[in-house]
């Protein structure tokens, strides 16, 4: 670990607790304190991308269904994507960027890398 750490204690209803031990059981999660703290990640990268804080990078934040969640996480399991986003990612653009439109970009960014490498 190497950085200092804080120790806390926190205070929740029953239903909360077993909420979040529930969630814990079923995706495999095995520590509360690793638990609690991407989840206060996540809630502070979720705060920043709605109130636009999020920087120039922006983004956005899209809810699945637990079927979908988990086809997608398959998917990943399989090899078909590094991770979930850029699965997502991928078929975005696919949707949105036609082949036709991708290979006239190569195009044109090999002619303009052409054009360059001949004036040095």
């Amino acid at each position: 670990m190497g950085e200092k750490e804080e120790t806390f204690s926190i205070r929740m209803g029953i239903e909360d607790f077993q909420m979040m031990e529930d969630f814990m059981t079923e995706n495999g999660i095995k520590n509360r304190s690793r638990f609690i703290r991407d989840a206060i990640a996540g809630y502070i990268s979720s705060q920043k991308l709605a109130s636009g804080a999020a920087g120039t990078g922006g983004g956005i934040f899209v809810r699945f269904r637990e079927v979908q969640l988990e086809a997608l996480r398959l998917m990943v399991e399989d090899g078909t994507a590094f991770d979930e986003e850029e699965l997502i990612r991928k078929w975005v653009i696919a949707k949105l960027v036609k082949p036709e439109t991708e290979e006239d970009s190569a195009d044109r960014a090999f002619k303009t890398a052409q054009l360059t490498s001949r004036m040095k």
